[in-house]
């Protein structure tokens, strides 16, 4: 947890504690709070202390803002609900799969202090991989973009809202193969050594799902089977494909304003 915010009022305390640089989480009291939903999503979270919705800010500390975007159920090893997370974003598959293409591991990225999400475009441009990172004035973050910006394959970077800046990257010469792969949701046709670089990069077993979609498990392949009750075809990928809205940059979702008030300029763009 890298902070965290209490809270007390009738019905009792709450608290809002840093999962990471995109979600905070809403434990303690939370009986208190009803769920109001749009289809199947949460949108409100009403209580009579406070309310958290979609679209609202949270200020765990007064100076790091929180955009919520996403609200999703917390439970416990009794299936109980035992709290909620309020999130900016959820991990997409670029994230997972593109990032890697560049080299590192999670901890040289900063995973879990200030990573984001990856990209593998934006509106303005295409055949990249970005990543967006909650900004930090902190000495190491510094260093760290500077390391960034001395990659071989570093394009440029924009700083999106006060609090967030994306870098943006050519692809590696020995990456373009498997990221047309992926771009074309054909998780098993990326090539062996990156595969190997996606799993040292997560820190994931071969055993584990990922690996299982990359090399296409029969024992995946059969619990599929299984849960959706059809057979699947030996060329069929053993993942859903990936969606363009989730994967390309979008700078009005991630948009982090100081407060609801203040007016959504176009943002900055630094080309180094």
């Amino acid at each position: 947890m890298l902070n965290q915010q209490n809270q007390s009022g009738k019905l009792g305390k709450y608290y809002l504690n840093v999962q990471n640089p995109r979600t905070v989480r809403l434990s303690g009291q939370i009986s208190q709070f009803i769920p109001e939903y749009k289809d199947a999503d949460i949108i409100v979270l009403a209580g009579e202390d406070a309310t958290f919705s979609v679209g609202s800010i949270l200020r765990p500390k007064a100076k790091t803002p929180y955009k919520v975007n996403i609200i999703s159920k917390l439970f416990g090893s009794n299936g109980m609900v035992v709290g909620y997370d309020l999130s900016l974003a959820q991990l997409n598959l670029s994230s997972i799969f593109a990032a890697p293409m560049l080299g590192g591991n999670r901890k040289l990225f900063l995973w879990d202090s200030n990573f984001v999400n990856a990209f593998i475009g934006t509106k303005e441009d295409q055949d990249v991989i970005c990543l967006l990172y909650r900004f930090s004035p902190e000495p190491l973050f510094q260093k760290f973009e500077n390391a960034l910006e001395s990659f071989r394959t570093f394009k440029y970077k924009i700083d999106t809202d006060s609090y967030h800046t994306l870098y943006v990257f050519n692809i590696p010469e020995t990456s373009k193969s498997s990221y047309e792969k992926f771009i074309n949701s054909e998780y098993s046709k990326i090539d062996d050594i990156i595969k190997l670089k996606i799993l040292d990069y997560h820190g994931f077993s071969m055993d584990g799902q990922t690996a299982k979609v990359l090399y296409k498990s029969t024992a995946l392949k059969q619990e599929l089977e299984n849960k959706l009750d059809c057979s699947i075809p030996t060329e069929q990928e053993l993942h859903s494909k990936i969606r363009p809205e989730l994967e390309i940059f979008n700078e009005d979702y991630y948009y982090t304003p100081k407060n609801l008030l203040e007016s959504r300029s176009k943002f900055n763009v630094k080309i180094d």
